[in-house]
Order: structure tokens, then C-alpha cells, then sequence
């Protein structure tokens, strides 16, 4: 398996209006996985079947993973507010119709 990443300069519009700069004397920006493994619906040669990978058979679409508990929400909205510097959903002068992912934020 390969995870590949691109970054890109998105600091003219989408880190706080620009406020945010790159410090690019960082860079290379590297990131290192270890004792990596995933749980998925894997893809056999590009098909993927839909019904199959929606059943309860996988543990993550059992009804104990479908919403957060009460810690959980708490400890999202406290990463979220100390982390969270720019979302292109919240952005009603650049996106004055979120785009359609935005509505599952709700």
C-alpha cells in the first residue's frame, strides 16, 4: 500500500485570509507511518461494491459507530476550536452555496 499527500500553498486565501503564513525554512515536510495497518472495504482491481462494503458486517457500520458519544463530541469541538484555523465550509464570502460536502457538517 501506498499513502501519498500533495501540499500546497494555500496561504493567500485559506489560513485566516491569508493571515496565516507557511513557515517554509521547515520544510521538507515529511511524515513517517509506523506499524501502520487499516481496516477497509478494500477495492479488488478498482470495483468496489457498494452493498457489500455498507453492511454490518464490518464492525465501523455497526450502530456504536455511527455518532459520537457525549465525550467524544466534546473532545472533537475542543480539538476543532484550538486547531482549526480555516474551514472552506464556514467560508460564506468565498462559498456563498457551500459546496455539497459541507451539508454532512451539520
Amino acid at each position: 500500500m501506498t499513502v501519498i499527500a500533495s501540499l500546497w500553498n494555500g496561504e493567500g486565501w485559506a489560513t485566516d485570509g491569508g493571515k496565516a503564513k507557511i513557515n517554509w525554512s521547515y520544510a521538507p515536510f515529511k511524515a513517517n507511518f509506523q506499524s501502520f495497518s487499516d481496516s477497509g472495504c478494500h477495492a479488488d482491481g478498482g470495483n468496489i461494491n457498494a452493498e457489500a462494503c455498507g453492511s454490518t458486517t464490518y464492525y465501523w457500520n455497526t450502530i456504536q459507530y455511527s455518532r459520537l458519544s457525549a465525550n467524544e463530541t466534546t473532545a472533537f469541538k475542543n480539538v476543532r476550536a484550538k486547531y482549526v484555523t480555516y474551514d472552506y465550509c464556514s467560508d460564506k464570502r468565498r462559498f456563498p452555496v457551500p459546496p455539497t460536502e459541507c451539508r454532512l457538517n451539520q
